[in-house]
């Protein structure tokens, strides 16, 4: 199953002249501290594990218990975050976990990899919002385009990330791909200009 990726809308998430210094700096660095730690509602967690062990729990069950983990997962950083950005990706997550949108088979979305996607998000602090799709082993993915331009990256559990470019220069399209640890996620981006993606305006 292939679900669509909706695009991106530009959405400033924080004021990019407060990030390091000032009186937010503390507050920064206490959300990333929060968002890389593995806190989560241990009721839905427990709730979550119990469906995957029931077979005749159904689909639509397991995705509703999803999107209220990663709302929760969210929620623990979301007063960092403009009430726009906030809502839109609320929003999002609902389309995705959309039960028309999966198959019986598909394995609704990990918590390992959304902690990992919230994690670089908190990381890379984008001006411009992902557009949200996921795999039918249940890893979400993030992408940004840029006219005929799409950066993908695929959140893997363990805080790593598939990503792929694809990109027109002189026009000829060109693509690369690799698999990366999250930290090392903007240094491998380099070449392919990150600003473009996550703060030119669309």
């Amino acid at each position: 199953m292939t679900l669509q990726i909706r695009s991106n809308t530009a959405l400033d998430l924080w004021p990019r002249d407060q990030i390091h210094a000032g009186q937010y700096s503390q507050q920064i660095a206490a959300t990333r501290k929060q968002a890389l730690q593995p806190h989560i509602s241990e009721v839905i967690r427990s709730k979550y594990a119990k469906h995957s062990q029931n077979k005749a729990t159904s689909l639509e069950e397991k995705l509703y218990d999803v999107r209220a983990l990663c709302k929760i997962r969210t929620a623990s950083v979301a007063m960092y975050l403009t009430s726009e950005w906030r809502s839109r990706f609320f929003s999002q997550l609902d389309n995705l976990l959309d039960a028309e949108n999966w198959e019986e088979e598909d394995t609704p979305i990990i918590e390992a990899s959304f902690n990992t996607f919230l994690r670089m998000i908190m990381l890379m602090w984008p001006v411009r919002r992902p557009g949200l799709g996921a795999t039918s082993e249940g890893n979400i993915i993030a992408a940004w385009t840029v006219d005929r331009d799409r950066l993908t990256i695929e959140c893997l559990p363990g805080d790593k990330v598939r990503w792929v470019v694809s990109w027109h220069v002189e026009g000829m399209q060109e693509r690369a791909a690799g698999d990366v640890s999250l930290t090392r996620l903007l240094a491998v981006l380099s070449p392919y200009d990150p600003k473009r993606w996550f703060i030119d305006a669309a």
